[in-house]
C-alpha cells in the first residue's frame, strides 16, 4: 500500500518541482499583464473550436461503438472523460470513459478498453503525420533544435508506420512476432506477454472496424479533431498578440502532447504542460519569458474550457 501511495505521490511532486522551476524564470507582473491583454473575441472563438473538437470526438466513439450509444450521450461522456483525464495525474482519468460506459450503458470493460485504445492509436498516427508535415514547412530553426525536430519526427513516423502495419496486416505481424519471441525463448517473459496481449486487442478492434468499412471515416474524423485542436492553439496564440504561423504553432504545441503521455504528468497537467510548451516555442524562436507566459495563460484557458464542458456533461449524465 505504501508503494502505491508513493507512486501516486511522484506525479504530484513532479508538478510542484516543474512549476517552481517554470515560475522562477518569469516575473509574475508580466504574467498578469499577459492575462489582462487577452483578446476576448479570440477567446470566444477558441471555446467554439474546443466544443467542435468534442463534437468530433463524440462522433468517433459513436462509430467505434457501432452507433449503439446515441451521439448526444457520447458527447457528454467525452466532456466528463476529458475533464477527469486532464485533472488526474499520469492520465489515470482515462479509466473514467470505461467506467461511465459500463455504469450508464452496460458496456463491458473490454469494449471500453478496445474503443479507447483504437481512438488513441488513431490520435497518435494523426499527430505523427501532422508533426512531420509541419516540420517540412517550418524554416530557419536553430540548428540544434532542427536536429531534435528531425529525430522526433523520424521516431514518430516510424511508430506511426508500425501502427499502420498493425492496422492492415495485424494478424500476420502477430504471428511473425510470436515466432520471433518463441525462437528467442522470450515467450514466457512478462513484458513480452503484455505487449502481445495489447497488440492482439488493437488488432482485434481494428479488424472489427475494417470489417464494417469505417476505417477511412474514422481516420478523417481523427484528422479533423487534431486540426481543430491545433487551430485552437493558433487562435489562442493570436489572442495574446503573438504573430507566428500556423505550422509553427502546430510544430511547437505538439511537444505538449508528447509531454502529456509521460507517466510523470501531475495534477491538471501543471508543470509538464508548461515545460512542453516552453520547449516547443523557445525552439521556434520565442523568448523564454514569452514562451513560458503564453504557455501558462493558454493552459489556464484550456482548464476553464474543459471544466465548463465537464460540469455540463456531468449534469447531463446525472439526469439520465
Amino acid at each position: 500500500m505504501k508503494f502505491i501511495n508513493r507512486k501516486k505521490l511522484i506525479p504530484v511532486l513532479v508538478t510542484f518541482l516543474l512549476l517552481g522551476i517554470i515560475l522562477s524564470q518569469i516575473r509574475i507582473e508580466d504574467l498578469i499583464t499577459t492575462i489582462k491583454n487577452i483578446n476576448k473575441i479570440y477567446l470566444i472563438l477558441g471555446f467554439f473550436l474546443y466544443i467542435l473538437s468534442y463534437v468530433f470526438r463524440g462522433l468517433r466513439f459513436h462509430i467505434l461503438l457501432d452507433k449503439k450509444i446515441s451521439f448526444p450521450d457520447l458527447f457528454h461522456i467525452v466532456c466528463v472523460h476529458n475533464m477527469v483525464n486532464s485533472i488526474l495525474p499520469a492520465r489515470s482519468g482515462e479509466l473514467s470513459y470505461i467506467y461511465i460506459l459500463k455504469k450508464c450503458h452496460d458496456k463491458s470493460t473490454g469494449e471500453g478498453v478496445a474503443t479507447l485504445m483504437v481512438a488513441r492509436v488513431l490520435d497518435f498516427i494523426t499527430i505523427s503525420l501532422l508533426f512531420f508535415v509541419s516540420s517540412l514547412f517550418v524554416r530557419d530553426l536553430p540548428e540544434m533544435f532542427s536536429s531534435v525536430i528531425w529525430l522526433v519526427a523520424l521516431f514518430t513516423v516510424l511508430l506511426a508506420i508500425f501502427l499502420v502495419i498493425l492496422l492492415y496486416a495485424g494478424e500476420i505481424f502477430l504471428r511473425f512476432a510470436n515466432t520471433i519471441f518463441v525462437t528467442l525463448k522470450l515467450d514466457n517473459n512478462f513484458l513480452v506477454n503484455v505487449f502481445l496481449k495489447k497488440a492482439k486487442e488493437i488488432v482485434s478492434s481494428f479488424k472489427n472496424i475494417k470489417d464494417n468499412g469505417r476505417m477511412m471515416e474514422l481516420c478523417i474524423i481523427s484528422f479533423i479533431i487534431w486540426l481543430t485542436l491545433y487551430f485552437l492553439n493558433y487562435t489562442l496564440i493570436k489572442s495574446l498578440d503573438i504573430n507566428i504561423g500556423f505550422f509553427e504553432v502546430l510544430l511547437a504545441s505538439t511537444f505538449v502532447v508528447f509531454m502529456s503521455v509521460l507517466p510523470i504528468q501531475g495534477l491538471g497537467g501543471f508543470g509538464t504542460y508548461e515545460v512542453g510548451w516552453a520547449i516547443g516555442f523557445i525552439g521556434i524562436g520565442l523568448t523564454k519569458e514569452l514562451a513560458i507566459n503564453s504557455g501558462i495563460v493558454i493552459h489556464i484557458i484550456g482548464i476553464v474550457y474543459y471544466v465548463l464542458l465537464g460540469l455540463y456533461g456531468y449534469q447531463y449524465l446525472c439526469k439520465k
